[in-house]
């Protein structure tokens, strides 16, 4: 993933109710293709009370920002089946 993209999302959550943001999936493993999609991991503050609308709201202000397709995954949310191939990949990309 490029630098530029980084610095989108990073600039992007600093305002928002997001303690830490990760890749992972083919951009965290650097594989991905013009046809990929970008997972995103997010650890939300549990303090600010995030309504589905709001999540909703960053997903599409994302889309819109980066011009990419985007899988937004919230920490708390993933099942127990998942989660291990999530941790496998994930990479660090923003920390409150």
């Amino acid at each position: 993933m490029n630098k530029r993209t980084i610095n989108i999302i990073q600039n992007y959550f600093r305002n928002k109710p997001v303690r830490k943001a990760y890749i992972f999936g083919s951009y965290a493993r650097n594989e991905q293709t013009k046809n990929s999609d970008l997972d995103i991991l997010v650890d939300i503050d549990s303090s600010e009370n995030v309504s589905l609308f709001e999540f909703g709201r960053m997903l599409e202000d994302l889309k819109e920002l980066l011009k990419v397709d985007i899988d937004f995954v919230a920490e708390d949310g993933i099942s127990k089946h998942i989660r291990p191939f999530i941790e496998k990949d994930k990479v660090l990309i923003y920390e409150r």
